[in-house]
């Protein structure tokens, strides 16, 4: 029973009662009936023992001789044929052997022996009256016809046995009318119980109606609250339980609306600036709200702050990669310039090689032809001619010397200029231009003293024939100082060699420079773009953050003490 509708319950309930009624009915309905017969075999009694006890004064007259027994029993007889009670009841005579002794309704019976006539029941009604004689007395039930009527009904009699005579003095009361009397009684009480249950019944479905109809739009009600549809009242104007019940439910649903789901809706429109109140310190739906409210607006200001910061943040990198990046592409630019010049200088710098070469293989056959030429004095004037030529040879040979180490001391500056402007990176380039630079000095004095000497020779040389008696000793000079030209020039060659070595190593370095300003570069042009791209997530931070509405609040979160301060001392329920 405990998942019926409170509906059914009631009219169960009710059903019940009604049962319960029927049965208290049926039961008062046996007693009434055991009474009511009771009550007839009293009254049967009572009149039987007042018929014998007129009999037993005959019985008496005969004892004292006052009368015959055969005038005792006439008047015994004749006494009790006219006595009569209730006005239709009458008092019978019959004898210990089933023969009656007198009948007042239906005197043809008398002194018949009616000891084998039964009832419709099959009771020999007569053996019975004359064995509860024997025995003193006693009830006997039958059914016997009512007085102008042939139609049997039912009967009880009380019987009383008269021992000096033989006799049975019997009387009987018809008990129909205990039945007639008993339907009229449970027609009355089925009709007052009808209307009873009627009226029960109507009262029972006004009280279910009543109850279940408040209570089905409670659940209704509910129903929508946990659909979150807050907007619906009971507005029940009774003031019983159910009346509290749907008040304290309107005013749950007013207060849920009002202070959970307005300021969640300002929460999801952006708006912070809702204040809640709880209504006691153990409200912990208002207080968790007013936690999530402080909360909320603290970090989203953080949130703020940060996005600000990183805003700025962002600005300066993008500014700083910007500018990153466009100093790593002029770096690589003068890089590649640099790697140019160097390609160039080292050209340069193989060929001055390959010309000290030469020109070490030169002097290395004047040297040869000087040595030749003191012992070839008879040939001195053909050898002066030959040595003229070759001075000037040598001469244009020097010049070329001289301008290579020119050329070299050039780009020995150029280089150390860009190795300058390199900074860190071309140090080890500076330092390298710095030797090619001596190298050049060193070429450049060379050349010049080798210039000096060439030019003393071909002074000698044309004066050779002025001064043939002192040729022998001008060719020695002039052996020992072809000897040192040629030193000079292979010192010029390995230098050059050595030159052509470094500037080779030095391309190499810039090469590796080069790979690197331009990784740089593109470092720093990501850098540059995820800064950018930083500033305009910042920017767009900014802007999603721009559509909540904070209250000013510090960044520290004093829930507790704003929750305590703002509480009052009790709800409105609490009434």
């Amino acid at each position: 029973m405990k998942n019926w509708k409170v509906a059914y319950k009631i009219f169960s309930f009710s059903l019940a009662l009604v049962a319960l009624f029927g049965v208290a009915m049926a039961w008062v309905y046996t007693r009434m009936e055991s009474s009511l017969y009771q009550g007839k075999q009293s009254e049967v009694r009572h009149t039987v023992e007042s018929a014998w006890g007129v009999v037993d004064y005959y019985v008496n007259q005969e004892r004292t001789g006052a009368l015959s027994r055969e005038a005792a029993q006439q008047a015994a007889r004749k006494t009790l044929a006219h006595t009569r009670y209730d006005e239709t009841n009458y008092f019978f005579v019959t004898d210990f052997s089933g023969r009656v002794v007198m009948h007042p309704i239906k005197p043809a019976l008398n002194g018949k022996d009616l000891s084998g006539k039964q009832d419709p029941n099959g009771i020999y009604l007569f053996r019975e009256f004359a064995e509860k004689g024997r025995q003193g007395a006693g009830f006997v039930e039958y059914a016997w016809p009512k007085p102008g009527s042939e139609a049997p009904v039912d009967k009880v009699s009380y019987v009383k046995g008269v021992p000096d005579w033989g006799w049975v003095v019997a009387s009987g009361l018809y008990v129909d009318d205990i039945q007639a009397e008993l339907w009229q009684i449970a027609w009355k009480v089925l009709l007052a119980g009808v209307l009873l249950v009627g009226v029960a019944l109507i009262l029972t479905g006004w009280l279910a109606r009543g109850i279940c109809r408040p209570l089905k739009a409670a659940v209704t009600m509910l129903d929508n609250l946990a659909a979150g549809r807050v907007g619906g009242r009971l507005n029940l104007e009774q003031q019983d339980e159910i009346g509290q019940m749907a008040s304290t439910m309107d005013t749950f649903a007013a207060s849920l609306e009002e202070d959970v789901i307005v300021p969640i809706q300002k929460l999801a429109e952006g708006d912070l600036t809702f204040t809640i109140t709880p209504w006691g310190e153990d409200d912990q739906v208002r207080g968790a709200l007013v936690k999530l409210e402080h909360q909320l607006n603290n970090l989203l200001q953080q949130v703020n702050a940060s996005g600000e910061q990183i805003a700025a943040g962002s600005a300066e990198v993008a500014s700083s990669s910007q500018t990153l990046a466009q100093a790593a592409t002029q770096q690589a630019s003068a890089v590649e310039q640099i790697n140019s010049s160097i390609t160039d200088l080292n050209g340069r710098t193989r060929e001055t090689a390959g010309s000290a070469r030469e020109a070490r293989t030169l002097t290395q056959g004047v040297e040869k032809t000087a040595q030749e030429g003191a012992a070839h004095m008879s040939d001195l004037m053909g050898a002066m001619d030959e040595i003229n030529t070759a001075g000037q040879n040598i001469g244009s040979i020097i010049k070329v010397i001289d301008e290579i180490a020119f050329q070299t001391n050039l780009l020995a500056l150029n280089a150390a200029v860009e190795a300058a402007r390199a900074g860190q990176h071309g140090k080890g380039f500076a330092v390298v231009a710095e030797e090619v630079r001596n190298l050049a000095a060193r070429s450049a004095k060379a050349a010049q003293e080798t210039a000096e000497l060439i030019e003393g020779s071909i002074q000698k040389a044309q004066a050779g024939a002025s001064i043939a008696g002192t040729t022998a000793g001008s060719l020695d000079e002039i052996v020992g100082g072809i000897s040192q030209v040629t030193s000079l020039i292979s010192e010029i060659a390995d230098a050059a060699g050595e030159q052509a070595e470094g500037l080779g190593q030095i391309e190499v370095g810039l090469t590796q420079i080069d790979q690197s300003v331009q990784q740089n570069t593109a470092v720093s042009e990501e850098s540059a773009a995820a800064a950018e791209e930083l500033s305009s997530q910042a920017e767009q931070l900014r802007h999603l953050l721009s559509r909540f509405q904070l209250k000013q609040l510090g960044l520290a979160l004093p829930t507790e003490a704003r929750a305590a301060d703002t509480m009052p001392s009790q709800h409105p329920w609490a009434a």
